[in-house]
């Protein structure tokens, strides 16, 4: 179980922003407006996609591809289909980049990296997927018209920042189940396992929810959340191009997307919205025999979409590398486990023979030797027991101010002299003691 946050370390930004650095151009180069092509024609071209789809007109939709082109059709009209099933509150396609004018017939081409703006009811700002066009005016006055769409444009260097393929370009044929505080969106071969899986989700983020509430939490945070369920490892790292190769372990992942209209100030949110993503392939939680119940996952991956929204890479705040995962696993495991002592944890047999095998030697756990091999589950485990510590000795509400003050980028040696108002090594001496009191 992991959380990614899909930020640039230091400081929020947009794919706009991104995308002019990647390609070196200008904003005067830009904005050509003695080329072939006005941006106003770009502008309309972008409008009219948008109101084709707000209005689920199809035929407007599709006007702008090349229609002997019948794959590109094919594959517009599956994401069309797609979208009109997704219970969006905002869409819009934006551009991002206009490549060089190069000779096309008695016309031109170019190359169009456009942003799908696109905002949940429980995101806090739209967040970008980025598409790639290539557009073609065929001679003076002709109409612009896709040749092909991709989802990369030339010289991109970080594909995973392009945060495609989202569920509607990933599948041919989606299904959306809908609760109260959850957006299930998955391929319709699941359908069934998102009819069952539902009210587990609903009742997670029901139980997510309330346990921040009551552990004094104030400021944003969203309502609910999105997720999909997906059909092994191979797919768990494909949505949203989150790995370039398959996870081998992870059970699911919380992604935090930054706002499509971020850039490199500390004005709103650093992320605009999260999605959970699920394998339910996974037989450690689904399936005959499964060790662990679906309830916890859920709640462990919507624990860390929660906390998202709390991350901080503004001037100051500390590097992703920087957050310590026995903070970010801990509290998810926490929650996972409904605030129940670590010793309730499934992991509490393997972990304390390690624990044990180790003659209790008990150093936090450190970013660096996390995935050490044969101590992962332990590493959680360990995780887990640092937050009953903090609850039992100062509270809940404490133990959630300093996994939000860890979040919005204070360095944990910071955080624990000032809300528990001990150092950071005193802090360790009292969680190594409490541990060994617990298990032995």
């Amino acid at each position: 179980m992991v959380v990614v946050l899909a930020l640039c370390a230091g400081s929020a930004f947009g794919l706009k922003a991104y995308v002019d650095r990647q390609d070196g151009s200008s904003a005067e180069a830009l904005d050509e407006r003695d080329g072939p092509v006005r941006p106003a024609e770009i502008e309309a071209l972008l409008a009219e996609h948008t109101r084709a789809l707000k209005d689920r007109d199809l035929k407007a939709f599709l006007a702008p591809f090349d229609p002997a082109d019948k794959r590109l059709v094919a594959q517009q009209t599956t994401l069309f289909q797609n979208l009109s099933k997704v219970p969006l509150v905002e869409a819009s396609f934006v551009r991002l980049r206009k490549g060089e004018f190069k000779p096309f017939g008695a016309g031109h081409s170019f190359e169009l990296t456009v942003s799908f703006n696109h905002r949940f009811e429980y995101d806090r700002a739209a967040v970008g997927e980025m598409y790639t066009w290539t557009v073609v005016r065929t001679g003076k006055g002709a109409p612009l018209k896709i040749t092909a769409a991709g989802h990369v444009p030339q010289g991109f260097k970080q594909t995973e920042m392009s945060y495609h393929p989202a569920p509607w370009d990933r599948w041919q044929n989606i299904h959306v189940e809908k609760t109260p505080h959850t957006v299930l969106i998955v391929d319709a071969s699941l359908r069934a396992e998102a009819q069952r899986y539902a009210p587990v989700a609903e009742r997670a983020a029901e139980q997510t929810l309330d346990a921040v509430r009551a552990g004094g939490v104030t400021g944003e945070f969203p309502q609910g959340f999105v997720i999909s369920l997906v059909k092994g490892k191979k797919e768990l790292g494909a949505l949203y191009q989150t790995r370039k190769e398959a996870p081998t372990s992870e059970s699911g992942m919380a992604l935090g997307f930054p706002p499509a209209s971020a850039v490199d100030d500390d004005e709103g949110p650093d992320v605009g919205g999260s999605r959970v993503l699920v394998d339910v392939t996974d037989r450690s939680f689904f399936g005959a025999g499964a060790q662990e119940s679906p309830s916890v996952l859920f709640r462990h991956e919507l624990a860390h979409a929660l906390m998202n929204n709390f991350a901080d890479h503004g001037p100051g705040a500390t590097s992703l590398d920087g957050r310590e995962h026995w903070v970010v696993e801990g509290f998810a495991e926490y929650l996972g486990y409904e605030q129940q002592p670590f010793t309730a944890s499934e992991r509490a047999a393997s972990g304390k023979a390690v624990l044990r095998s180790l003659n209790y030697d008990l150093p936090l756990p450190s970013n660096g030797l996390w995935n050490m091999a044969g101590r992962g589950s332990y590493h959680y485990w360990l995780a887990h027991s640092t937050m009953s510590f903090i609850a039992e000795r100062y509270g809940a509400q404490k133990l959630f101010q300093l996994v939000i003050e860890h979040y919005r980028g204070k360095k944990i040696q910071d955080v624990t002299r000032e809300v528990l108002g001990v150092s950071y090594d005193d802090f360790a001496k009292q969680w190594a003691a409490y541990v060994k009191a617990e298990v032995r």
